[in-house]
């Protein structure tokens, strides 16, 4: 009965997770827009790393509720490695390749452009770039970094909750 509260738990945290997904992604603004306010998308960030520690807790209950074998947790380990790896490499070409095409929406709306300009909007804090930082792709690797944390946090410990029980 414990691990269905978990389960819920879990479920509406990821629910909540992906709405903060959401939001952040719907902060982006567009070369032909301006915006004075900084990046708001900073703020969904923010609460995003507020739930990652939450998010462990929660899974790592789950792991032990249930009682994972020591392969269940090597194969959950490896394959959010995997995943990942895959994932974050992916995600640095896309960012890479949207990178590019902003550079050449705003030289073909404006004309020629300042490089440090083009740099600026296309940086790692810049609003113009959130759907990069925002999609399924960021919100999966949030939640496997979270699976694997919990997965190797319950391994290292394994013998102390499994004796406890």
């Amino acid at each position: 009965m414990r691990i269905v509260k978990i389960d819920r738990l879990i479920v509406a945290l990821s629910i909540f997770s992906g709405l903060l997904v959401s939001l952040g992604r719907s902060t982006q603004v567009y070369p032909q827009q301006i915006s004075g306010n900084g990046n708001l998308g900073f703020l969904p960030l923010m609460l995003l790393l507020l739930l990652f520690p939450i998010g462990i807790v929660l899974v790592l209950k789950w792991i032990r509720e249930a009682q994972l074998r020591f392969l269940s947790l090597i194969g959950l380990s490896t394959s959010t490695t995997i995943y990942l790896v895959c994932g974050i490499l992916y995600q640095i070409e896309q960012f890479s390749q949207y990178q590019v095409l902003v550079k050449q929406q705003v030289i073909a709306d404006r004309g020629t452009i300042d490089d440090g300009y083009l740099t600026s909007i296309t940086s790692m804090p810049s609003p113009y770039m959130n759907s990069q930082y925002f999609n399924g792709n960021t919100f999966l690797i949030y939640w496997a970094s979270i699976l694997l944390m919990a997965s190797l946090i319950a391994w290292w410990t394994r013998e102390e909750w499994q004796i406890s029980e």
